[in-house]
C-alpha cells in the first residue's frame, strides 16, 4: 500500500513539473511591440484549452495526492494499530504460555500427589494387615494370660483360704496378753532386750512404691516428738508398698513456736493412696501456713490463765472455719494432683478409692508450760490417744462424735476438731486406726506404755518399737508420739540413759 502511494506521488510531481516547464517555454508578449503600438496577436485557442486542461489535471492530481497522503496516514495508523494488536497478541501469547506452564506444573503436582496417595494407601493397607496380625497375636496372648490369671486366682483363693484358716489358729481372745513374743517365747522387756522388728523379705513391685519404713523426730525443749510409718505384713506378703505417711513441720507464720504433726493413712487397697498421703501432708503444711493468722491467735498462751487451767482461749469458734477450709483445700489438692497424674477421673466419684486418705493433724504450742492445749483436727478414721498414768485413752475424736467419717478427698468428708489438754508427763499419739487399735489393746498397749511413758526413746529404738512383730496386726502402722515434759530441764533428764 505504501509503495502504491509513493508511485502516485511521484507521478503527480512529474506532471506538475511538466506543466510548469511548458508554461515557462511559452512565448511572452513583447514589451517593445506594445510600446510601438503594434497590435497583439490573437490568443491561441488550442493552447488556452490545453492550459485549462492542464490546470484541471493539476487540480485533479493535487486532489489525488491529498487523497494519497490521507490514505498513507490511514495506512500508518492501521500499521500502528496492527503493531499494537501484534504486541497485545504477543502479551496474550506470553500469558497463555505462562498459564500453560502453570497448568503443566499443577498437573505434575497432582500426578505426584496421586502417586504419593497411592503409596500411602499401600502403606496403610500393609499397616492394617500388620495391626490385624498383631491384634490376633495379642488376642492369643491375652487368652493365654487370662487362663493363667484364672489359674493363679484360683490358687490365690485357695492360699487365702488356707491363710485365713491359719490366722484363725493364731487369733487370741481379750484375756491373752502374749501377742508380742521374742525368740525365747517371753514378752519383750526393756532397751537391753530390743524388739524383733519384721524385716521385708521382698521389695515392692508397685510403680508408686515408697520406703518400707520411715522415722523422724526432734527434741524441742519441753516437747519431744517421734514419728514413724512402717509397712504392714499384709502389704509385704503381697509385694505392695506402704500406704501411709507421717509429717513433722514448724509452719511458717506461727512464729516458730508451734509444731504441726500429722498422720495421713491411705486406703489399704488404694492403688495411689501412698502418693496421695504424701501429697496430702505437703498440702497440709501449705494450707496451715495460709491460715496462720487465725490459728496463731487461738494458740497464743494466755498470760492471765490460773494454774491448772487451759492456757488458750476456750472460744473454739475462732479456728473452726480456718480448719474446715484447711482440710477442704487439702482434699482439693489431692483431687487436682490425682487428675493431673491420671490417678482418678475428673469427677472423682468412681475412682476416689484409689486416693482416699484419712488425715489427722495436731498443732502443739512449744515452750515451757505447766499445762498445754493442743489443737487436734482431721477427716476420716484417724485418732489421737493420750497416755497418762500408764493408761491409754482416746481424746480425739471425742466419744460422742462416734467413729470416723468419710476420708479425703470425698466431698462428703466431715471435718472434726477439738482442743486437747496435756500436763507434764503426758504422751499424745496421733495414729492411724490400725495403730490406735494396737495401742488400745490391753496386751500390746501395756507393752508400748512400759517403753514410752516418761521416756524419750532414740529414733532407731522408736522405729524398732513401732515395727515390733505382732502376729495379728497385719496393717500398716503409722503414728506420731509427742511427749510433754513441762519444761526443757525435765525433758533433758528423761533423755538420759537409764543406769
Amino acid at each position: 500500500m505504501t509503495l502504491v502511494l509513493g508511485v502516485l506521488l511521484l507521478f503527480a510531481l512529474a506532471t506538475i513539473g511538466l506543466l510548469v516547464h511548458r508554461l515557462r517555454a511559452a512565448p511572452q508578449p513583447s514589451v517593445q511591440l506594445a510600446r510601438e503600438d503594434r497590435p497583439l496577436p490573437a490568443p491561441d485557442t488550442a493552447l488556452t484549452r490545453r492550459l485549462g486542461e492542464l490546470e484541471h489535471d493539476a487540480v485533479r492530481q493535487r486532489d489525488r495526492v491529498e487523497r494519497a497522503l490521507a490514505e498513507r496516514d490511514r495506512a500508518l495508523d492501521e500499521r500502528d494499530q496492527a503493531r499494537a494488536d501484534r504486541d497485545g497478541g504477543t502479551a496474550e501469547t506470553q500469558q497463555l504460555t505462562a498459564a500453560r506452564d502453570r497448568a503443566a506444573a499443577e498437573r505434575d503436582q497432582a500426578q505426584f500427589q496421586a502417586v504419593k496417595a497411592t503409596r500411602e494407601k499401600e502403606r496403610a493397607e500393609d499397616e492394617a494387615i500388620r495391626l490385624h496380625e498383631e491384634k490376633e497375636r495379642l488376642r492369643a496372648e491375652y487368652e493365654a494370660a487370662h487362663r493363667e490369671v484364672l489359674a493363679e486366682a484360683e490358687e490365690a483363693v485357695d492360699a487365702l483360704r488356707r491363710a485365713e484358716e491359719r490366722l484363725r489358729e493364731f487369733d487370741l481372745d481379750e484375756h491373752d496378753h502374749t501377742w508380742i513374743s521374742s525368740d525365747a517365747g517371753r514378752p519383750l522387756a526393756d532397751e537391753d532386750d530390743p524388739p524383733r522388728s519384721a524385716i521385708p523379705q521382698q521389695l515392692s513391685l508397685s510403680a508408686d512404691t515408697a520406703a518400707d519404713s520411715v522415722v523422724d523426730g526432734a527434741d524441742l525443749g519441753a516437747v519431744v516428738v517421734r514419728a514413724a510409718s512402717v509397712c504392714g505384713d499384709r502389704h509385704r506378703q503381697r509385694q505392695q508398698h506402704r500406704r501411709d505417711a507421717v509429717l513433722l513441720r514448724m509452719p511458717v507464720g506461727l512464729g516458730g513456736s508451734t509444731l504441726l504433726s500429722a498422720v495421713a493413712a491411705g486406703a489399704p487397697d488404694g492403688a495411689w493412696s501412698q502418693s496421695a498421703a504424701s501429697h496430702a501432708c505437703r498440702a497440709l503444711v501449705t494450707q496451715v501456713q495460709n491460715q496462720a493468722d487465725v490459728l496463731s491467735s487461738w494458740l497464743a498462751p494466755r498470760s492471765d490463765a490460773p494454774p491448772g487451767e487451759p492456757d488458750t482461749l476456750e472460744d473454739f469458734s475462732t479456728p473452726a472455719a480456718a480448719l474446715r477450709l484447711t482440710l477442704a483445700d487439702v482434699g482439693r489438692a489431692i483431687r487436682v494432683e490425682a487428675n493431673n497424674r491420671g490417678w482418678s477421673s475428673q469427677e472423682g466419684t468412681a475412682d476416689d478409692g484409689a486416693v482416699e486418705v484419712a488425715m489427722t493433724g495436731l498443732l502443739s504450742p512449744l515452750g515451757d508450760r505447766p499445762s498445754r492445749t493442743h489443737l487436734a483436727f482431721g477427716a476420716g478414721d484417724g485418732m489421737v490417744l493420750r497416755l497418762r498414768d500408764g493408761h491409754w485413752s482416746t481424746v480425739f475424736p471425742v466419744q460422742e462424735a462416734g467413729p470416723g467419717g468419710p476420708p479425703l478427698p470425698r466431698r462428703d468428708a466431715k471435718v472434726r476438731w477439738d482442743p486437747i489438754h496435756t500436763r507434764a508427763g503426758d504422751l499424745l499419739a496421733v495414729c492411724s486406726r490400725p495403730t490406735a487399735q494396737l495401742l488400745l489393746h490391753e496386751g500390746t498397749g501395756d507393752w508400748f506404755a512400759d517403753r514410752w511413758e516418761g521416756r524419750q526413746p532414740r529414733l532407731m529404738s522408736f522405729l524398732l518399737h513401732v515395727s515390733a512383730h505382732v502376729r495379728t496386726a497385719v496393717e500398716d502402722r503409722s503414728l506420731v508420739c509427742l511427749w510433754d515434759f513441762g519444761n526443757a530441764a525435765d525433758a533433758e533428764r528423761a533423755g538420759q540413759p537409764r543406769r
